[in-house]
């Protein structure tokens, strides 16, 4: 079988992974949840509604960086590329299916669940944290093994995330609209019947993803996982670091030193903190716009269908993004995520009720923030974090987002409870609209110091050609590589730390050599 004809099935059964995950995903926490919840137990107030995916989400937050660590741990000591991080994936889907089925369980248990008391609302809200952890697992592991597939497969790169996402998008729009639809005509219990087809579905394609890179003759996805004479596992590019004074190695690197990695720079603080404010917007239109919809004279079909006009629109992004992060790079196609967001919440302040084809048009815009949110964001992490550290950095960037919808969920459910959403629609703008100015500074600061840097390098590329001595110190032809070469960092602080680092030849950060 030729190379390339393995490499087209692998793609296909990492394809189908994804299908199956994000189908997964769709019943169990997708737009549907809100009210889902508020049909279980009428104590659902939009603003504990609000509290209750806060409480979700900040253990997701908290479980994420920790489940990427493991998950990356987990790797190595797997003789089967990949094995690792599936199992992980594997508890994360059955924790998570079964939390969603307990939803389920006051109403053919009446004799203990009283209707409408506050132990249904106890119970409701315990299995969205049961949940939560759940997706904490899985999360982190799918993102990681996509980069790490993308990395191993002929002729991608981490860069390509975007089109692997792509199939992802696709999935969660064909698994909204069907839920909507049977929703509409069988209840909420036709979520319950999605989620448990999903999740053996997903079981199926692991088995035959796991299959066939267990067959791949090409090496590619051969594991490079070797015992060392400790009986430890490690991987082949550690073998040739070898440790420094401090007598670390890569390969104990943690969250909180992949986390300072990221944050050292200002560009790099900037854009994590304009991700974490676009994460409080898209956590309203996530959580709690079908509540404003329905205030509209909306129904479930009708709120399937709104999701489908938002991944007609990310499937184009999705698929122009390798594109788009070669020619502008992550920070700008993450501000024209940040514009597409404030003008689409804006919009929903100016529906009229019954005007929900309006709704629809304004939905396309969520494409352009979600599939560029994710992949510039996605992208970023990835230059930064060593190979090896796929899940881990996914890790600690779901933390950062999680964290950013936490805190809109708890702003938000408040006031719109007290104000109404169209207010709180409006806030949410101006708290992204903060987030894009400070990314925008530090795009404008970065493009100056680039081209700044490109003209010192150009100059002392002429030097060299005349053969003039250069002014400067001798560190200057390393000192303007490092900076002109990556495009993630843009101060002064930022040169002077570049400098004391190691970096490989794709400019990845590289702790020991």
């Amino acid at each position: 079988m030729s190379f390339r004809w393995i490499q087209s099935i692998l793609r296909l059964m990492f394809a189908i992974l994804h299908y199956e995950k994000y189908v997964w995903s769709t019943a169990s926490c997708g737009k549907f949840t809100a009210p889902l919840l508020q049909t279980l137990s009428p104590r659902f107030s939009d603003s504990m509604v609000g509290m209750t995916f806060a409480l979700q989400y900040a253990i997701v937050a908290s479980m994420a960086g920790w489940a990427g660590f493991a998950a990356d741990a987990q790797e190595k000591k797997y003789s089967s590329w990949g094995c690792g991080r599936l199992i992980v994936l594997t508890f994360g889907i059955f924790i998570g299916t079964l939390a969603f089925l307990g939803h389920g369980v006051p109403e053919h248990f009446s004799n203990i669940f009283p209707s409408g008391s506050t132990v249904i609302l106890v119970w409701q809200i315990a299995m969205r944290c049961f949940y939560a952890v759940a997706f904490g697992l899985a999360a982190p592991c799918l993102d990681g093994l996509a980069l790490a597939h993308l990395e191993c497969a002929e002729g991608t790169s981490t860069i390509d995330f975007g089109k692997e996402r792509m199939y992802g998008a696709i999935w969660w729009g064909l698994g909204s609209l069907a839920a909507g639809v049977g929703s509409d005509y069988f209840g909420f219990d036709f979520l319950y019947a999605i989620i448990v087809v999903s999740a053996v579905a997903t079981y199926i394609s692991m088995g035959v993803y796991l299959w066939g890179v267990n067959n791949d003759s090409t090496g590619s996805f051969k594991s490079h996982a070797v015992t060392d004479t400790n009986g430890a596992m490690s991987r082949p590019e550690y073998q040739h670091q070898e440790a420094t004074s401090t007598g670390e190695s890569n390969a104990s690197l943690s969250n909180g030193e992949l986390l300072c990695m990221v944050c050292k720079t200002g560009y790099g603080q900037a854009l994590l903190f304009f991700t974490f404010t676009l994460s409080m917007g898209i956590s309203v239109v996530d959580n709690l716009a079908f509540i404003f919809f329905d205030s509209l004279g909306s129904s479930y079909t009708m709120d399937g269908l709104t999701v489908v006009f938002t991944v007609l629109f990310e499937i184009p992004v999705f698929y122009v993004a390798p594109k788009l992060l070669e020619w502008y790079g992550p920070g700008k196609l993450l501000l024209a995520a940040g514009i597409a967001y404030i003008i689409r919440v804006i919009g929903y302040t100016l529906v009229p009720e019954g005007k929900m084809y309006l709704i629809l048009m304004l939905e396309m815009l969520h494409g352009v923030t979600y599939a560029g949110s994710k992949a510039g964001s996605v992208e970023f992490i990835a230059q930064i974090i060593p190979e090896g550290y796929e899940a881990s950095g996914q890790g600690i960037l779901i933390f950062v987002t999680y964290s950013g919808v936490v805190g809109g969920l708890v702003i938000a459910g408040w006031i719109q409870e007290l104000f109404g959403a169209r207010v709180m629609f409006r806030l949410m703008a101006a708290i992204v609209s903060f987030g894009v100015v400070v990314l925008l500074l530090a795009e404008i600061l970065h493009d100056r110091r680039r081209e700044k840097k490109e003209s010192v390098s150009q100059e002392s590329n002429r030097r060299r050609g005349t053969k003039e001595p250069v002014s400067q110190n001798s560190n200057d032809e390393e000192h303007c590589h490092l900076t002109s070469s990556d495009s993630y960092f843009a101060d002064e602080s930022t040169e002077r730390y570049m400098t004391k680092l190691k970096y490989d030849s794709l400019g990845k950060y590289v702790k020991d050599w």
